[in-house]
């Protein structure tokens, strides 16, 4: 600091310096050149010593006195600890981060345990909620009485259906005795149809060898009753009685081609509406094409019209996602009603084709019958010309019809053994129903949400709801949700600090962890978060939070607050910077 003097302190100069009273200098002077020739005025009071400032005229020289050492020493510390600041900040690290909040979540998927699918009642349950369960421990026990009498039932039906096939194959055989068939016969419950199928065919076997032995053929296990011996007796005593046979024969003829003609005209009939129904489906199936194909048109016209939109901007993602869903859900319902529409159309034909088939079947049962009445008319009239020719024909024809009712009879033969298979599929399942009557745990873990309890009954249900839960024993991650503002920064294998709500973090301090994945779409808001968010995954460093020497174990659900370090490069100036920056880019965005 400098001042401004107009006097020395002793009243003496020597060579433009001021001196003390020991001749020393006091100060730099900077004397004009009409100091050097003028002497410098003196105080009247010699013995002074003030150091008050006077006048300075203007023919007196400037004097100037260096500052005090405490000044210097204040501004050289100002600017040391401004510079050393600068230097700190501009090297100090400081972190950003991205707030999060989530819960713990096990990284293996919770077990749901479901109930064996007869929908038994419970009989005991061994667990409660929050126990832990070891792999193989028994959990809930299922009352097996039900289960039983479905294995029994079941067992019962197929047995029936075997009985019944065994009499189908007697039934077929050429030396089986007709009375251990009738008997057999009353014995099983058999449809109508097929009893009356049986006795025809018991009738025709019969008569059958009744020509045989008449012709002197011998005949195995041949046991005539008193019918068929006077039907014998009177074949050999008198030919003339033949002409009543060919009466009966001949009104049986007749009431079987009426039979036949009627199942014929109902054939008709079914083809006719079978072709009405196949026309329909023809003609519903180009409907719904057409329909469906103008649909699929518009929602292409609509998807391609903003297309370009998104492409600019001008429309979210998830919008054009959503049409594009729509064109391939219209392509998927066009591909899946025509495929349906083919296998109706080709099952409606193949109905017709069995129906033709059967008026084919139908119409020649109707010619040989015709063709028989008309072949029993003729014996009737030349009874007295029957031969063994005549007979052997007749055997042929019953022949004949033996054949088709034994191919009716393998028919139900087949699809008996098919029932027996389904049947035997049933008890299997059944077995295995027995057999998982007592639920066991599949994995170790924490029971979690049971449901089960004494006399609790599954519902039969699409998808059941599960007996109970089973938390795996494994690590936790933290799920947490970013909102759609910080997404942009967070990146995979980001460093993050996870904080549990049930423990302060004052005490308990943190988790490190990892981000190990982000979602690639945000879920839309729902009653609990009202507002878009991206579910990110964070693995932790370890799986629990330790106090001095006490390691406290993590536990799914807990609620955590996570801060993800996206950027820790920062340093304290660039806050300051920063702030600068946009305060510039505000002023430019006022201008």
């Amino acid at each position: 600091m400098s001042q401004l003097n107009g006097h020395n302190n002793n009243g003496h100069h020597s060579n433009g310096h001021l001196t003390n009273g020991n001749g020393k200098k006091s100060g730099v002077i900077t004397a004009t050149p009409e100091s050097k020739q003028s002497p410098a005025p003196t105080n009247s009071s010699s013995g002074s010593t003030n150091n008050f400032p006077l006048f300075v005229a203007p023919e007196q020289g400037v004097v100037l006195r260096q500052s005090p050492t405490w000044s210097r020493g204040v501004i050289w510390t100002i600017l040391t600890v401004t510079v050393a600041s600068i230097a700190w900040a501009a090297i100090a690290p400081i972190e950003q981060v991205v707030q999060a909040t989530g819960q713990l979540k096990p990284q293996g998927k919770v077990k749901e345990i479901q109930a064996p699918v007869n929908n038994g009642v419970v009989k005991d349950v061994l667990i409660k909620d929050g126990d832990r369960v070891e792999k193989g421990e028994v959990l809930v026990i299922f009352d097996t009485d039900a289960s039983k009498a479905e294995f029994q039932s079941y067992k019962k039906i197929r047995q029936a259906i075997v009985q019944e096939n065994e009499f189908y194959e007697k039934l077929m055989s050429e030396d089986v005795d007709p009375s251990q068939l009738e008997a057999a016969m009353n014995q099983l419950k058999l449809p109508k149809e097929v009893t009356t199928l049986a006795r025809n065919r018991i009738a025709l076997m019969t008569e059958n060898q009744l020509f045989r032995y008449q012709l002197g053929e011998t005949v195995a296990n041949m046991k005539l009753n008193s019918e068929q011996l006077a039907r014998l007796d009177a074949a050999r005593k008198e030919l003339g009685s033949r002409a009543l046979a060919a009466k009966l024969e001949m009104a049986q003829l007749g009431k079987q081609l009426t039979q036949t003609q009627v199942q014929l005209a109902d054939a008709k009939s079914q083809l006719i509406n079978d072709r009405r129904v196949l026309e329909e489906i023809k003609t519903r199936n180009q409907d719904y094409l057409v329909q469906a194909k103008s649909s699929l048109d518009i929602e292409q016209k609509i998807y391609n019209q903003i297309a370009p939109l998104a492409d600019e901007g001008a429309l979210a993602s998830y919008q054009i996602n959503k049409q594009q869903q729509s064109v391939n859900d219209r392509i998927a319902d066009i591909t899946e009603k025509q495929g349906n529409g083919q296998i109706e159309y080709k099952k409606q034909l193949q109905q017709i084709e069995t129906r033709l088939a059967d008026i084919g079947r139908y119409q020649e049962e109707e010619k040989r019958l015709q063709a028989a009445i008309e072949q029993a008319r003729e014996k009737y009239n030349n009874t007295q010309d029957i031969t063994e020719k005549e007979v052997r024909d007749k055997m042929a024809e019953n022949q004949k019809q033996i054949a088709a009712i034994d191919s009716q009879l393998t028919k139900n033969l087949v699809d008996n053994r098919n029932k027996i298979s389904e049947y035997d599929s049933q008890i299997s399942r059944a077995a295995q129903t027995l057999k998982y009557q007592v639920i066991k745990a599949p994995i170790s873990g924490t029971v979690f949400d049971l449901q089960a309890s004494p006399g609790y009954v599954p519902q039969a249900v699409s998808k059941p709801e599960p007996l109970l839960k089973i938390v795996p024993d494994d690590y936790f991650v933290a799920e947490v949700d970013v909102i759609n503002k910080d997404i942009g920064f967070v990146r995979k294998g980001m460093k993050a600090d996870i904080r549990i709500d049930s423990f302060p973090f004052s005490e308990y301090g943190d988790i490190k962890g990892k981000v190990s994945s982000v979602g690639s779409d945000a879920l839309p808001p729902d009653e609990i978060h009202k507002y878009y968010r991206f579910p990110t995954e964070i693995k932790l460093d370890k799986q629990y939070l330790q106090i001095e020497d006490k390691k406290i174990r993590l536990q799914s659900g807990m609620s955590i607050s996570a801060n993800i370090k996206i950027r820790e490069n920062r340093t304290v100036l660039s806050l300051f910077t920063e702030q600068f920056t946009r305060s510039v880019e505000s002023l430019k965005q006022v201008n």
